[in-house]
């Protein structure tokens, strides 16, 4: 068999021509190799730079599952903030009501000038509610002193105070963060007025209609206290005219309600705003929470009435859960819940039942 000279060429040559791809390409045939394969592995080992879809999919359940734990503790965290305001508020107020009755001898009152009661808006005779006697206590005297409460053509409420309508002044005193509004709402006469979270107690006082408890003890006979007297007039602040002393509240004043919260949403009188003197009487003659709230479940028809259904709607009411915070009449403060018993509600609205163990414990 005869050989080809290219062939045996070839053979012959091949040290010669490894070593020049050696030196050419840089390294031995063996690390050549090498290189080759490691080319193809190394990229195949290498770590993934992003997720495949199922592990996508247990990250965002993971996240789901956490945030679903999570929400209603932040929620609950929040809540418990605004609670404590509100609670703060009143305390605040019990104090500066206190302090009135050290300078005037008599807790604050719903203020006219005369027998006579006017129900319209800005009448002259209207001297302000039970929060504008306040005021000055409220460290609000930037407010009071610019009233002028002898004028004649004027009312209170719309007096100018650094060039604005008193009635017109949203006090975060007077707001509870639970309730969702922004501290306005629009009266029946059509303008926008400031309103509040907090009314006087008159305790558990005839009213009309739908007021179920109402003169629970038989002797707070004057409708919503209208008559503004003591004889007739179950709790500590009234419609108008009257507000105890602290010698009647012979229940003691631990026992006794002084303010409490409601919802502007849920009672026509409160949207004439705070300073209105015809806006703030609220009693404990119908439950706490009694649902007469316009536009919200349940409510529209029958007692369930913001307007017209005065003993209902003119009930304490708060966006809490469950109950409602109030002020006593010695400056304590106190949540009550919306199933207490009501024979024990009526005692602690009435300043003297001659209840001898009425207790906010429930």
């Amino acid at each position: 068999m005869r050989t080809s000279t290219s062939s045996w060429s070839c053979f012959y040559s091949w040290p010669r021509l490894r070593g020049r791809a050696s030196r050419t390409l840089g390294g031995s045939p063996q690390e050549l190799v090498k290189g080759f394969v490691r080319g193809l592995v190394q990229p195949l080992m290498k770590p993934r730079a992003g997720f495949t879809l199922v592990e996508l999919l247990v990250v965002i359940a993971i996240i789901g599952t956490l945030v679903g734990l999570l929400l209603p503790a932040v929620q609950a965290a929040r809540e418990s903030a605004r609670r404590s305001s509100c609670s703060n508020n009143l305390k605040q107020l019990g104090l500066a009501a206190l302090n009135y009755v050290d300078a005037n001898g008599k807790l604050p009152l719903n203020r006219n000038d005369s027998t006579g009661y006017p129900w319209n808006f800005n009448d002259p005779k209207h001297k302000g509610s039970f929060l504008v006697c306040m005021l000055p206590f409220m460290e609000r005297n930037d407010l009071y002193s610019g009233l002028n409460f002898t004028a004649e053509t004027q009312d209170i409420e719309n007096q100018l105070v650094g060039g604005k309508a008193l009635y017109t002044y949203v006090l975060k005193e007077l707001i509870c963060p639970t309730d969702d509004h922004n501290g306005t709402f629009v009266a029946d006469n059509g303008e926008t007025r400031a309103v509040a979270n907090y009314s006087g107690s008159i305790g558990s006082q005839a009213n009309s209609p739908c007021a179920t408890h109402s003169n629970y003890f038989g002797w707070a006979s004057s409708t919503r206290g209208d008559a503004g007297l003591a004889a007739t007039t179950s709790g500590v602040i009234g419609h108008r005219f009257y507000s105890a002393k602290l010698r009647e509240i012979t229940d003691g004043t631990s026992k006794t309600l002084l303010f409490g919260e409601v919802r502007p949403q849920c009672e026509w009188h409160l949207r004439k705003g705070w300073v209105h003197v015809n806006a703030y009487y609220t009693g404990t003659q119908i439950a706490i929470n009694f649902n007469t709230c316009e536009g919200e479940p349940g409510a529209g028809s029958g007692c369930n009435q913001f307007s017209g259904q005065w003993g209902a709607s003119q009930g304490f009411k708060s966006k809490h859960s469950g109950g409602a915070t109030f002020a006593l009449c010695d400056g304590s403060v106190t949540f009550l819940t919306e199933t207490i018993d009501m024979v024990l509600y009526q005692a602690l609205g009435d300043r003297r039942d001659r209840q001898a163990n009425v207790t906010t414990v429930q």
